[in-house]
């Protein structure tokens, strides 16, 4: 069975790491390494600063244990670490997202662009 929890720095209330236990491992995955978090077939691609990780975990259960002040949700398959983004270019339709030192995107839909603009511009 997979558990989730997000593991905190004893001196402040923000958390640093995510730990995530699958019945295959155990993953401490700094969250200011996450660039973002794609899902395809019920896995999730966790795209870092290391590399991408695939887990065997579903999109939602990673919302869950991440800090929503921190990453939102784009996309049905798409989780973004704010802080990471360095360009959203809204010409294309999905939107997409850059992030800073890193070549792949993550995408906006229509769905989600108002909710997404809204906590980026707030």
């Amino acid at each position: 069975m997979n558990t989730f929890s997000v593991t905190h720095h004893t001196d402040s209330l923000q958390p640093s790491h995510c730990q995530i236990i699958t019945s295959q491992g155990i993953y401490n995955i700094p969250l200011e390494e996450i660039f973002f978090i794609e899902c395809h077939q019920k896995k999730s691609f966790v795209h870092t600063k290391a590399g991408v990780l695939i887990l065997p975990v579903p999109l939602y259960r990673l919302k869950d244990a991440l800090p929503g002040a921190l990453f939102q949700q784009t996309h049905r398959s798409f989780l973004v670490n704010l802080k990471n983004i360095s360009h959203i270019d809204k010409q294309k339709d999905p939107w997409t997202i850059s992030f800073f030192g890193y070549k792949e995107h993550a995408f906006i839909s229509r769905s989600f662009r108002q909710r997404f603009v809204k906590v980026v511009s707030d």
